[in-house]
């Protein structure tokens, strides 16, 4: 029985930017997690417009006396620690009715979690993540962009776009209804309509007429190509605002339902002139019983949830070590100790 639930949050209420926040420090223990905490607070503490709360506060870099981008400062000899972070805020009445909807269901929520956020956890690899990478988690109404650089967050954005502006632009073209709009596309659609022998057809309902119709599958195609170009040009103009597009050498990472159409990463590659590829959650991820169909794209943010709910678990016990046990250096060893049992029980065994 399910009891609690990490669960994701996106749409276009959906709202970031970036704060500081500062915290004294006892000099003679040196930086600790409580301190950190306070740093965060403050950040946190920000002047948000009428409806709108907080839903993460996630530190980018940390500042140690005027020493800039230090990313683990926990046990630093300090006066002062500071917090660079990036603030991500949410409509109070669209995580209220998420709250709700949940609980109905007899689930409690142990953390909202931005969406993009998940799936970073299972798609990216460190080495992107470090050298700098875009992911783009792309849904059916909404499609949400997020920068990591340095294995930090440094940008997150909404883009009004995703799967359903594709089916809905199939539909209009062959005066079809939604749902049949949806099939052609799942079924015979590809972003690489120069692949299609041009007599192939495809039959489908239309409006005010009985008997199917037949379409040229390459003009199915040529639709769908052409709003997936125009899907890639929002992206690089979000990128190139919040200026970062000449930072990520690793690419874009296209993840999400809508990215599993064929032909996305060819044509992100040739739209953007940088790397990117479709990326899903890996069987050499530390999840037992991850089926073939959890390793599929529309899946990763689901995969990356339960990630991101295993970490936090782990955070949670190193929290609690420190505040039985002190945080001097013997006392970290020991809590490190713990967390890594802990983690070893929860884990299961790889071969």
């Amino acid at each position: 029985q399910m009891l609690s639930a990490y669960v994701g949050i996106a749409g276009s209420h959906i709202g970031t930017r970036n704060s500081r926040g500062v915290s004294p420090v006892d000099r003679k223990h040196g930086v600790t997690g409580a301190d950190m905490q306070r740093a965060l607070e403050g950040a946190r503490a920000v002047a948000l417009p009428e409806n709108q709360e907080v839903i993460h506060t996630i530190a980018r870099s940390w500042t140690v006396d005027g020493e800039t981008e230090v990313q683990q400062p926990v046990g630093m000899s300090a006066y002062r620690l500071e917090v660079d972070a990036h603030i991500v805020t949410g409509s109070s009445t669209a995580v209220s009715n998420l709250v709700q909807c949940v609980v109905a269901h007899g689930i409690d929520v142990d953390e909202l979690v931005l969406e993009p956020l998940g799936a970073n956890e299972a798609v990216l690899r460190p080495e992107e993540r470090r050298m700098g990478v875009a992911v783009v988690d792309m849904g059916g109404g909404t499609s949400d962009l997020a920068v990591f650089i340095d294995n930090a967050l440094c940008h997150t954005t909404i883009l009004d776009m995703g799967g359903n502006h594709l089916t809905n632009d199939v539909a209009v073209g062959l005066r079809c209804p939604f749902e049949t709009a949806e099939d052609l596309k799942l079924r015979y659609g590809t972003l690489l309509p120069e692949r299609v022998a041009p007599d192939e057809a495809v039959w489908a309902n239309v409006f005010g007429e009985k008997a199917e119709r037949s379409f040229s599958r390459r003009f199915v195609c040529d639709v769908l190509e052409a709003r997936a170009l125009e899907m890639m040009e929002i992206i690089a103009e979000r990128l190139t605002e919040s200026g970062f597009i000449d930072r990520l050498p690793a690419g874009i990472v296209l993840t999400g339902g809508c990215s599993q159409l064929p032909g996305f990463a060819e044509l992100g590659r040739g739209a953007l002139g940088m790397p990117v590829r479709v990326g899903a959650a890996q069987a050499s991820l530390p999840i037992s019983g991850l089926s073939r169909n959890l390793q599929m794209p529309g899946y990763a943010t689901s995969v990356g949830l339960l990630l991101w709910g295993m970490k936090e678990d782990a955070r949670a016990v190193h929290r609690r070590f420190e505040a039985d046990h002190g945080s001097g250096n013997a006392t970290r060893d020991r809590m490190f100790a713990a967390a890594k049992g802990w983690l070893k029980n929860l884990l299961p065994d790889r071969d």
